[in-house]
C-alpha cells in the first residue's frame, strides 16, 4: 500500500487508524488495552493522542532505497518518540529509553487498517468464513504487516556537535539524514540478505551507509565515537547494545577488533562514495569481524 506524506500531529494520527495500540498512553495497567489494539485491533474505549505532543516538522512518508520503498515516520519531540517506541516496542509500558537510541526500524506490525480493506474484498467476493480466510493469510509473509522506520530529532547516538567536526545546528541536521539511511541500510540488508546477520557488523556497516549519505564520506574517528571503541577497547558507546553476555564479558577485546575494522573501512571507503547502498552490501558478504 502506498501513502501519502503527511506531516504534524497527522502524521501520528494516520499511524494510528492503521495501528490502534498508539491510542493506549503508556502506564504500568495498560497491558491489556495494548493488547485488545494490537492483537485484534480494537479501538479503546474514549481514545485519543493526547500522549503525543507532536509538532509541525513531524512527518510520515516514504523513503526510496536500493530494495524498494520504506515507511518513515520523523518525530521532533524527543518525548513523543521515546512514547512511540514504548507503545509499540514495549506493549506501552512505562520503560525507560536510551538516549543513544535515536531511530529504530519495526517489522511485522499488524496493519488493521489493511486487514480491513482485505476483508472487504473478502466478503465483497462471497466469502464467508472471515476467521478461516485471516488464519490463511496470516501464514503469508508480509500479507498484512507494515514495516515502519522511526527517527527522532537530535545528536546522533547522543554525541554532542562539540565531540565531532561540525556546528550544532549542521550536527542535528547530519544526524537526522544519518539516522534515516541507518535505519535504510537495516532495511536494505534483511530484504535482500534475511540470513545474514551479525549484531555489530549490522551497525557498523549501516554506520557506514549513513555516514557516507549524510555527509559523502567516512569518518572512522567518528564511527568509532558512536560506538565506544577505541585501539585499547571500549571507552563508552553503543556497541554493548549488540554484544551477549559472553562478549560483553570481553568488551575490550571486541572493541579493539571493532575499531581495527573501522580504519580498514576508511581506507576502502573513498572508492565507494557514489555507490553508499552498493558499498554497504559488499561489507554485508566479506564482514571484517565475525560478530
Amino acid at each position: 500500500m502506498s501513502y501519502r506524506a503527511v506531516k504534524g500531529s497527522e502524521a501520528v494520527a494516520e499511524l494510528a487508524r492503521r495501528f490502534p495500540q498508539l491510542y493506549v498512553a503508556p502506564a504500568d495497567d495498560a497491558l491489556d488495552r495494548y493488547r485488545l489494539a494490537a492483537g485484534r485491533g480494537i479501538v479503546p474505549e474514549g481514545a485519543d493522542l493526547s500522549h503525543f505532543k507532536t509538532t509541525p516538522d513531524d512527518e510520515l512518508r516514504e523513503a526510496e532505497t536500493p530494495a524498494g520503498t520504506v515507511e518513515v515516520l520523523f518525530l521532533e519531540n524527543r518525548a513523543d518518540f521515546e512514547t512511540f517506541l514504548r507503545i509499540i516496542g514495549h506493549k506501552a509500558q512505562p520503560v525507560e529509553i536510551s538516549r543513544t537510541v535515536g531511530a529504530i526500524t519495526y517489522r511485522g506490525i499488524a496493519d488493521w487498517a489493511a486487514i480491513a480493506a482485505l476483508h472487504a474484498a473478502y466478503v465483497a467476493e462471497g466469502g464467508d468464513d472471515w476467521p478461516a480466510e485471516l488464519a490463511r493469510l496470516a501464514k503469508q509473509p508480509g500479507a498484512f504487516r507494515a514495516e515502519l522506520v522511526v527517527i527522532s530529532e537530535g545528536p546522533y547516538s547522543n554525541i554532542p556537535a562539540d565531540e565531532t567536526p561540525y556546528a550544532e545546528d549542521e550536527w542535528i541536521r547530519i544526524s537526522r539524514e544519518i539516522r534515516l539511511n541507518h535505519e535504510c541500510a537495516h532495511v536494505v540488508c534483511r530484504r535482500t540478505m534475511p540470513e545474514d546477520v551479525l549484531p555489530v557488523w549490522d551497525e557498523v556497516t549501516a554506520d557506514v551507509a549513513g555516514l557516507l549519505c549524510a555527509t559523502g564520506g567516512y569518518d572512522a574517528g567518528l564511527a568509532a565515537r558512536f560506538l565506544g571503541v577505541t585501539a585499547d577497547g571500549f571507552a563508552g558507546g553503543r556497541l554493548t547494545e549488540y554484544l551477549d553476555e559472553a562478549q560483553k564479558a570481553a568488551v575490550d577485546k571486541v572493541a579493539a577488533e571493532v575499531h581495527a575494522a573501522l580504519l580498514r573501512i576508511a581506507d576502502m571507503a573513498p572508492q565507494h562514495t557514489a555507490d553508499p547502498f552498493g558499498f554497504l552490501l559488499e561489507l554485508k558478504r566479506d564482514p571484517l569481524i565475525a560478530y
